[in-house]
C-alpha cells in the first residue's frame, strides 16, 4: 500500500552534479574558442597566400606584354603594392588585394622591382599570422626587406 502525500526524495539533480555539468560545458566551450581562433588564422593566411599567387600572375603578365616588370617608383626601393593599381587594373587583375586585417594590422603588401626592370622584382608578405614575413618573385634580391626574411 503506498502512502499518499509523501514526496520522493529522488527528484532533481543535486549541487554538485549541476556543477560538474556546467564545469564540462565549460571547458568544451573554451575549446571550440581556440580550435574557431586557429581556424581563422589559417583562412586569412590562405587568403594571403590566393592573393600572392594573384599579384604574381598579373605581374607576370604585364611583363609578357611589354617585356619588363611594372614599376612602381624608384627601382630598388619597396613601395606599397597598392601603386601597381593604375599600371594592372583592371587588364591584368580585377583590384589589388589587400591583407585581410589591414589597415587594423597596419601591415599592408609591398612590391619592389629591381634595376633591370625585366631582371626581378619581389612581394613582401608580412601580415601572415601563422607562419613568418616572406617575400617572393622573381630573382629575389636578398637585401630587400633584409636578408633575414625567407621566401614564401
Amino acid at each position: 500500500m503506498q502512502k499518499v502525500g509523501i514526496k520522493s526524495r529522488n527528484q532533481g539533480f543535486t549541487i554538485v552534479e549541476l556543477l560538474i555539468v556546467i564545469v564540462i560545458i565549460g571547458i568544451l566551450a573554451a575549446l571550440v574558442i581556440v580550435a574557431y581562433n586557429g581556424i581563422q588564422q589559417r583562412a586569412r593566411d590562405a587568403d594571403r597566400d590566393a592573393d600572392l599567387r594573384a599579384l604574381k600572375t598579373s605581374i607576370e603578365l604585364y611583363k609578357a606584354d611589354f617585356g619588363y616588370y611594372p614599376a612602381a617608383g624608384t627601382d630598388n626601393i619597396g613601395y606599397s603594392i597598392t601603386t601597381l593599381s593604375a599600371t594592372l587594373v583592371p587588364t591584368y587583375i580585377r583590384s589589388i588585394p589587400q591583407d585581410p586585417q589591414y589597415p587594423a594590422s597596419g601591415k599592408a603588401y609591398s612590391y619592389v622591382r629591381g634595376t633591370v626592370a625585366s631582371d626581378s622584382y619581389a612581394i613582401y608578405m608580412q601580415g601572415y599570422e601563422s607562419k613568418p614575413a616572406c617575400k617572393s618573385g622573381n630573382n629575389v634580391n636578398v637585401g630587400w626587406w633584409g636578408s633575414g626574411v625567407l621566401a614564401c
